[in-house]
């Protein structure tokens, strides 16, 4: 996976963008799922 900070950097940058999706998918009944580097999304 590379260095620690890695993946520290990424869950920031995506922090935002991951809380704006899940309101909008829990809204329609979607799902969004995420774990280390791995996402599972439905719409």
């Amino acid at each position: 996976m590379g260095s620690s900070l890695t993946l520290t950097l990424a869950n920031i940058f995506m922090s935002e963008w991951q809380k704006k999706l899940v309101e909008e998918q829990t809204k329609t009944n979607e799902f969004y799922g995420r774990y280390i580097d791995d996402i599972f999304m439905t719409w």
